[in-house]
């Protein structure tokens, strides 16, 4: 943990604890400036190309780093307690669906702070996913809801959720449009019919079936250049299995956020099994086919941008499938514009509300203690 000697108390807590995180808040981050505000990093992504890489790409930087350096829910919602109850921040900003996420919403109702959930209302309809029982969990918890789209907060309606739902669009547009602008000429042999695949879910790659069905499919693209930025996890099941790639497949290591969406705007199609991708590609009028059964994006499939195929049930050739995507175009860009402007407006109502409120009751305690 570092810095909390210098930082007496706070207004507003802003917790993030992955690679999604860090990118979506930069520019967040940076415009909160309406009061105190700390940024406060968990720990739960911790290896160097996991962390540093993003927030010094992003010119992003956390005020704490607690350290965690694990996952676990309890770990960090203990320390992310003790840390509230020093600083007393009114409210807590936690951002989308991940370990971290759920610790800050469980931290700030231990402690009876406001929640305000950034990225709220998403589902894909699959309890299967801990990132899905996390959402769940997250916006029931939660004391306000900021929603990427009006279909994220029909979803909350669904479930009885209604009061205190805004739709602020996804921050994602800003800091994707933001870094694209930045050219890098990185070689990596690409032509106009390349194609980008990310592949790290569980469900694809700790299961050596849909591994060989994977490269089975890559194979069937052999009229395509494929570049591949490989995740550890994959590397490491990839050759446990021998399980070889395909000539068409250009493995390079991970990359920086700059570095991927340089390589996003070049290509012709992107392959992924990842949530945010979808939203990056979709952003940068690219079109996605996602290696899912299902997806908590379903704004991206409604317009046409991206189409659903499950590795081990799917009968359609993945050629035809691309084919048909590429020759597509991207008319609708689903998550709103000026997004970081609407989102700090709508959390500085509800930093002002908060604040009239606590001012509220103070002076009714302080007339109940002269009586």
């Amino acid at each position: 943990m570092t810095k909390i000697k210098s930082i007496p108390s706070c207004d507003i807590m802003m917790i993030a604890g992955t690679r999604p995180e860090v990118i979506k808040l930069s520019e967040l981050e940076k415009k909160i400036n309406f009061c105190e505000s700390v940024y406060v990093y968990t720990g739960q992504h911790f290896s160097k190309n996991m962390k540093d890489i993003f927030f010094d790409g992003l010119g992003s930087k956390a005020d704490i780093d607690l350290a965690c350096n694990t996952s676990d829910v309890e770990v960090i919602r203990k320390k992310l307690v003790k840390l509230i109850l020093k600083l007393k921040p009114l409210i807590i900003l936690v951002y989308g669906d991940t370990n971290s996420t759920l610790a800050g919403a469980l931290a700030g109702r231990d402690t009876k702070t406001k929640v305000v959930h950034i990225e709220a209302g998403l589902r894909s309809f699959d309890l299967r996913m801990p990132e899905e029982q996390n959402r769940i969990k997250v916006d029931h918890i939660s004391d306000y809801l900021l929603c990427p789209t009006s279909l994220s907060r029909e979803f909350l309606r669904f479930e009885g959720i209604k009061k205190h739902v805004y739709v602020t669009g996804n921050l994602i547009v800003d800091v994707s449009k933001k870094f694209s602008k930045i050219n890098l000429h990185e070689d990596h042999n690409l032509d106009k019919e390349s194609i980008l695949l990310t592949l790290h879910r569980a469900e694809n790659v700790d299961d050596k079936k849909s591994l060989k069905i994977l490269v089975e499919k890559l194979s069937e693209l052999s009229m395509y250049k494929i570049i591949f930025p490989i995740h550890p996890r994959t590397r490491k099941n990839l050759k446990t299995n021998n399980i070889k790639i395909p000539k068409n497949v250009t493995i390079i290591d991970p990359l920086g956020y700059i570095e991927f969406l340089s390589l996003l705007k070049q290509v012709k199609l992107v392959l992924t099994d990842s949530g945010g991708i979808q939203e990056e590609a979709i952003i940068l009028n690219k079109p996605c086919v996602t290696l899912r059964y299902t997806t908590e994006r379903w704004e991206t499939v409604l317009i046409g941008g991206n189409r659903l195929y499950p590795l081990l049930q799917n009968t359609q050739s993945l050629v035809s499938v691309v084919e048909e995507m590429i020759g597509g175009k991207i008319k609708n860009q689903p998550y709103g514009e000026f997004v970081t402007r609407k989102t700090v407006n709508v959390i500085k109502k509800i930093f002002l509300d908060c604040k009239k409120t606590k001012l509220n009751n103070i002076i009714r305690l302080e007339v109940i203690n002269q009586r």
